[in-house]
Formats: structure tokens, C-alpha cells, sequence
């Protein structure tokens, strides 16, 4: 047996889990770089096999226990891929994109989030309500980890980072299009449900720990709490972000009719 590779430079990435592994292998089969899987899922992902060895991919077939060592984690669920790491957009390529954004639109906005738990889980909500983006500071805004990936389920092939070089000055310019920023805060006096939010909405999310940064604070058009008893000083950031999205969608979501 060969010994499990990692990656070999910043440009690659470990994908693992049954949903974010499938959602690759369908949006973004070309980066795909080598395959792992165990033996109780090669009738699964007999497609994906013949593909790769097909396309002169190498795989493997490895042991729970050996695709253990290979993910860095006991969450493989059977399958692991070495792939490219997706594309990151700048300040530039996002606002030459905004001609494309019609409508009602809300893009997310993290300030200071880091958990990978919490990054995944946000990327999954997002891509369940239809957020296009995923913006922050470049040098702040993090990579999705193989644990984050796993945790958004395939909402990563759904979802764009865009890592900003002047967050201020490209704020600034979303909001000459059209867009409010909105911040949640358990001290604010207006509520998430008072009034729909606005039909473009960018939504700051504060970090774990400190919440909305005073700058950001500083730059919001509305702030809004999210009513509850307040037994507890504030919700996890990922379960705050799908009620907030869960409310835009209830407010702007185009009429949908049964098939």
C-alpha cells in the first residue's frame, strides 16, 4: 500500500464526508487529484473509480482505519479527496460580478470568525437561502478547512469566499449598488422581525467571542436583535446567521409553485 500524500502546496486540499465529497466530484470534477475510499464504499462510488481511472487519476482503496490517518479525523464517512482548493475572488472580481446579482440578494460578511465548525455550518446555511458570497478581510477571512468542508455538506461548491484587500473602501461601493449593512446585536433595540430587511442586505457576523467589532458597528445602516428570552447572552454565530437568513428568504424569496 502506498502511504497517504498530503497536500503538496497551499493550491491543494483535503475534501472528506459523503455530501461534500459528491457535491465536488459533481461541480468541480477536473480539480480532483486523487481519490481515497474503503472498501464498504467502492460499490457507491463505482462511478467515481472508472471516472478516475478514466480521466488517469490514482486512487485507493484503504482501510477505515488507514483513511483515518489519511483525513485527520474519524468523520471520513468512507471517502477522502486530494483536490485544488477552490478559487478565492478579491475586491475587484467580486464588484465586476454585481451587474449579475439581481433582485433581492444578501451576501455575508465575517468579522473575526475563525472556527471551522462554525465556517462550514455558516457555508451550508448560506447555501441553503441562496447566498451568492461570503466576504472579509483577506487576511482574516479563513480557508475551508477539510473539517469546515465536511461540516457545509457540498455548500462549498455553492458559495464564493471573497477575501478583501480594502474591505472599507469595497463596503463602500456595495452600498452605491444598492445594499445595507445589517448587524445583529443582543443589545439593539430593533428586532429581526419589526420590519422585512432590506432587499439587499450584507450581514455582518461577529466573531465567536467579542461578537461585531466596533468598526463594524460603525458602519452598519441597521442594527437588529434577535428576541428570545435572554436566559443565554447570545446564539452560536451559525444558528443566528440561519435565523437571520431564514428571515430574508420568508421576506424576499420569489413565490415558488409545485412542480
Amino acid at each position: 500500500m502506498l502511504p497517504p500524500k498530503s497536500p503538496r502546496s497551499e493550491g491543494e486540499t483535503k475534501v472528506y464526508g459523503l455530501n461534500a465529497c459528491a457535491a465536488l466530484w459533481h461541480h468541480r470534477a477536473d480539480s480532483i487529484i486523487r481519490v481515497y475510499v474503503t472498501p464498504e464504499r467502492m460499490r457507491e462510488f463505482g462511478p467515481l473509480l472508472k471516472w478516475c481511472a478514466k480521466q488517469r487519476k490514482t486512487y485507493h482503496v484503504l482501510a477505515a482505519a488507514e483513511l483515518e490517518k489519511v483525513a485527520q479525523s474519524v468523520h471520513h464517512e468512507g471517502v477522502v479527496f486530494l483536490t485544488l482548493a477552490p478559487p478565492r475572488l478579491n475586491d475587484e472580481q467580486l464588484l465586476a460580478r454585481l451587474p449579475k446579482l439581481l433582485g433581492p440578494q444578501c451576501l455575508l460578511f465575517l468579522d473575526g470568525v475563525q472556527n471551522p465548525h462554525n465556517v462550514g455550518s455558516i457555508t451550508r446555511v448560506a447555501a441553503h437561502f441562496g447566498v451568492p458570497y461570503i466576504l472579509g478581510p483577506d487576511h482574516l477571512l479563513p480557508r475551508l478547512t477539510p473539517a469546515a468542508t465536511r461540516i457545509a455538506e457540498g455548500g462549498m461548491e455553492h458559495v464564493g469566499f471573497v477575501g478583501l484587500t480594502d474591505p472599507r473602501g469595497t463596503l463602500a461601493e456595495l452600498r452605491q449598488h444598492g445594499f445595507k449593512i445589517i448587524v445583529t446585536s443582543s443589545h439593539a433595540t430593533d428586532s429581526l422581525y419589526t420590519r422585512p430587511l432590506p432587499e439587499r442586505s450584507i450581514l455582518i457576523l461577529g466573531g465567536e467571542v467579542e461578537g461585531a467589532s466596533p468598526q463594524a458597528m460603525k458602519q452598519a445602516d441597521e442594527v437588529r436583535a434577535i428576541p428570545g428570552t435572554g436566559l443565554v447572552e447570545s446564539l452560536n454565530v451559525s444558528v443566528a446567521t440561519g435565523l437571520c437568513l431564514g428571515e430574508f428568504w420568508r421576506s424576499h424569496a420569489p413565490q415558488r409553485t409545485s412542480p
